[in-house]
């Protein structure tokens, strides 16, 4: 048994692109390109080192969506279901045509069309609560514990706006959903206490 027979030479061409990529690399790590390849490829790949690649690109991409778009669902179950232990009523229609499309844009990496902030959406997630104090019959600032309360019809109508600008000019955002939901469900009934 000879040397040829124990080292046998192994021999194959190598086109232009693999072949300038193959000396770049070995460039860097200052060895030959014979060398860079026994040592840091074939070698790697029979002690297990090198990975072969299991799944495609656009299998790993599509089981990345899916899971997305469950967390994604799982929320609004969530958000409908924390609608209801607060209100005691089915989440309305029309906040349903507006949360949804919300919840789906927040997640996408470029959304900043967003209209209630992320801190928001975490606070409200541990403290869903109604603006609306159905028991004394008015609103209440969350933020600032501020009272709006009304005696008549007119009075009703103008606190309600007087708390959408309320939480524009003093607390510098837009009402969340909770708040937009409670100002369409509110009626006037009749004076507060």
């Amino acid at each position: 048994m000879g040397y040829n027979n124990r080292n046998p030479p192994f021999s194959f061409r190598l086109g232009e692109y693999r072949t300038g990529k193959l000396n770049k690399l070995a460039k860097i790590e200052n060895m030959t390109p014979v060398d860079f390849l026994r040592l840091k490829i074939i070698d790697k790949f029979f002690d297990g080192k090198l990975i072969e690649k299991t799944k495609d690109d656009l299998t790993l991409e599509m089981e990345k969506w899916k899971l997305e778009k469950l967390k994604q669902d799982t929320r609004y179950v969530t958000l409908k279901n924390n609608f209801m232990e607060n209100f005691g009523a089915p989440m309305p229609e029309r906040t349903t045509r507006v949360l949804k499309p919300q919840i789906i844009e927040q997640t996408k990496p470029d959304a900043a069309t967003v209209t209630f902030s992320s801190l928001d959406l975490e606070r409200e997630k541990t403290d869903p609560v109604s603006p609306y104090d159905e028991k004394n019959n008015r609103l209440a600032c969350l933020e600032c514990n501020q009272l709006f309360c009304w005696k008549n019809q007119e009075e009703f109508n103008d606190q309600l706006k007087e708390f959408q600008r309320h939480m524009t000019n003093k607390h510098e955002r837009e009402i969340n959903h909770f708040q937009r939901a409670a100002i369409i469900d509110v009626k006037f009934i009749g004076a507060s206490r």
